[in-house]
Order: C-alpha cells, then structure tokens, then sequence
C-alpha cells in the first residue's frame, strides 16, 4: 500500500458516498410522482413498511449516536432524506390513490 493511503479515510469517505447516493436515490420517484401524480404502481403495504422501518432505524441510529457520542453524519443525513420523500410518497398515495 501507498504509504500516504488511509483506509479510516478512505472507508469514511466510502460511507458518505454511499449515503449520499441512498439519500438521493429517491428524488426521481419522488418528482415523478409529483409531476404525473401516479401513485398506481405503489402497493400500501410497500410504502408503510418502508416509512415506517425508515423511519425507526433513523431513531435507533440518533440513539446509538448520542449515547456513544460519535455521530454518523452519513447515516443521519441519508435517513433523514429517506424520511422525507417516504412521507411525501404516502400523503401522495393517499390523496392520488
């Protein structure tokens, strides 16, 4: 290995690339829907086990966090962004369906 290579860096950089790309991920369902207001190909039990598993996982993680007091900053960004198209997903469901 290159002797200036950090792998904590490398794998910490890895971890925000990955939530980022997670977190992202879910604006193009989210602007369809928005645009064509077509909710048909979502099953309910789909949309409340991910808003719901979102968003307890988010809980866990902010738990985890302050009681370790090293905060992932990966993890609560992309949960935090998945909370908030699975939210709007399921007021859309609701009032397209």
């Amino acid at each position: 290995m290159h002797p200036s290579f950090n792998l904590k860096n490398f794998m910490h950089g890895l971890g925000w690339f990955g939530n980022i790309l997670l977190s992202i991920g879910i604006f193009p369902q989210v602007i369809l829907t928005w645009k064509t207001h077509d909710v048909s190909s979502f099953s309910w039990s789909f949309l409340l086990m991910w808003a719901i598993g979102v968003f307890l996982t988010f809980i866990y993680i902010l738990y985890d966090n302050f009681r370790d007091k090293k905060f992932q900053y990966p993890l609560l960004l992309n949960y935090f962004v998945n909370i908030l198209g699975t939210s709007y997903l399921v007021f859309a469901k609701f009032i397209y369906a």
